[in-house]
């Protein structure tokens, strides 16, 4: 029995207009969201219903240290939404032919018991269309994100023509990096370390992980509310809302506030000049939202707009490669440290990967982080989710967190490890038991593009074991023993990160 057949055995009819959306853990924050999307039509979900659904995934799941919300969204039918879902679905199934659609393309009627979809296309993509069942299957995915019946009729036009100007498919295709520019920050409020290279605004179209951007505050709100369940049921908390513009456009700011911040939060004020960093994601309303996790008092030294870099050969996040010289190596790991030779002198990439399996012959990358060490001193960052070409198992987003939606907008392998072979060149490779797994993946991406990994390579795990008297030589263990902290494990900056600051520890001991 699968889970929905579980939760139908056990409802029975009772939540048939439910649909499950989304699954989603955020390992750092120690949370599972599991979203519902139920038709609009339909009046609100009672709490108490809610709570029982909550109770019933709590008892089938066994989460014990992970907090449970589960989320119940209204699907809003409107003809936008309609046509960016058509969008992402030729995007990702039929890509050859989105040169030729338009939004002109589609006629979309909206009636009381379902939407009617009429596509205009040539003579031949007509034929292409019915060979390959595009209707029913547009039609099916349609219904399961907005959960009402969709009729696709695919409608002949003579006058639209079967071919397509190359150039245009080109400039289409070809990946534009977000336009950024430069910021200087005073004083951190929440969290630290920034990198101080926020992106334009008006780039942000769709949601995505690790965002940057700074403006002026503006319309700022607290907001209180009291927990509802869990082991905080009961406890009041508070939420700050704001919008911040940068001149070019604005975003929607969520910040759901611990106590310990509330009084730097209750401090700002209307046109403050602050640097953020969050995840832009859908809220309930269907619309984008920064959602936040540190903050900056900065200031402007200039608007200097970033050449965009083109052809890169896909649509998507570009590969995040960052200066960390706000990481103050000095605070750390201590100005007056002495490293062997091993380190000083020496250009050194700590990298970590996250994958679909175990197996490199047949699994894939889907997660590549990095810092790269000169002198002792951490001084670049490398980040980037990776696009496969299979579906992420569920036990492996169970652990890492990443999702399909997370890579969708990712860059695909072939550029990513071109950009990683760049970033190490001349560079001696380290990671965590990176003899036996991430180098595996490393080497094997490579060769299918020409690219060999022959740098020397230093293993954090048998460093460990020849240093540290030990039972257990798991990067967390180690990171413990060291007195250092690994937050969000399994996450592959995360793990490149803490690794990058084994090693250094670890030479401190001596040779």
């Amino acid at each position: 029995m699968n889970f929905e057949q579980e939760f139908g055995a056990y409802f029975g009819d009772r939540f048939q207009y439910l649909y499950l959306k989304d699954v989603m853990i955020k390992k750092r924050e120690g949370i599972c969201i599991i979203t519902f999307l139920y038709p609009s039509n339909l009046p609100d979900i009672k709490d108490e219903e809610k709570q029982e659904i909550v109770e019933w995934f709590k008892s089938v799941l066994g989460l014990e240290k992970i907090e449970l919300r589960v989320k119940f969204m209204k699907a809003y039918i409107e003809e936008r939404l309609i046509l960016k879902t058509i969008a992402n679905f030729f995007e990702k199934k039929y890509k050859l032919i989105t040169s030729y659609l338009k939004n002109e393309s589609f006629k979309i009627k909206i009636t009381p018991i379902d939407v009617l979809i009429d596509i205009e296309v040539s003579p031949r993509q007509t034929q292409f269309f019915a060979e390959h069942k595009i209707s029913a299957e547009l039609a099916k995915v349609l219904k399961e994100n907005y959960l009402v019946e969709f009729v696709v009729n695919v409608k002949e036009n003579v006058y639209i023509d079967d071919e397509v100007d190359i150039e245009n498919v080109e400039m289409k295709t070809a990946y534009r990096l977000p336009q950024r520019y430069k910021v200087e920050i005073i004083k951190d409020v929440i969290g630290k370390d920034i990198v101080p290279k926020p992106e334009f605004m008006s780039f942000i179209t769709s949601p995505k992980t690790n965002v940057i951007v700074a403006g002026y505050i503006k319309k700022i709100e607290r907001k209180d509310f009291v927990m509802k369940k869990g082991k905080r049921a009961g406890e009041q908390k508070a939420f700050f809302t704001f919008v911040l513009a940068d001149g070019k456009g604005k975003l929607e700011c969520l910040y759901f506030c611990p106590k310990r911040n509330e009084a730097v939060m209750e401090a700002l004020e209307e046109c403050m000049y602050v640097v953020v960093h969050g995840d832009v994601r859908l809220n309930q309303l269907n619309k984008l939202c920064l959602y936040v996790d540190k903050i900056a008092l900065a200031t402007e030294i200039g608007i200097e707009e970033e050449e965009q870099q083109e052809e890169k050969g896909f649509e998507g996040r570009a590969v995040e490669v960052e200066k960390l010289t706000a990481l103050e190596q000095d605070t750390m790991f201590g100005r007056e440290t002495k490293y062997n030779n091993k380190i000083m002198g020496k250009s050194i990439v700590v990298f970590d990967v996250e994958t679909t399996g175990l197996d490199p012959s047949i699994e894939q990358i889907i997660e590549l982080g990095a810092v790269k060490i000169e002198d002792g001193n951490i001084v670049e960052k490398f980040s980037t989710f990776v696009k496969p070409t299979k579906k992420i198992p569920f036990e492996v987003v169970m652990l890492t967190g990443i999702t399909d939606e997370m890579v969708e907008d990712a860059p695909p392998i072939e550029f990513v490890i071109k950009e990683f072979y760049e970033f190490s060149k001349g560079c001696i490779l380290s990671g965590h038991n990176i003899t036996d797994f991430d180098i595996k993946f490393v080497r094997n991406a490579g060769e299918n593009y020409g690219l060999n990994f022959d740098n020397e390579i230093i293993d954090t795990l048998k460093e460990a074991r020849t240093k540290l008297k030990i039972t257990r030589f798991n990067l967390g263990t180690v990171v413990k023993t060291l007195g250092l902290t690994l937050e969000g494990a399994h996450r592959a900056w995360n793990d490149a990160f803490a690794t990058a600051q084994v090693l250094l520890k670890l030479n401190e001991i001596g040779r």
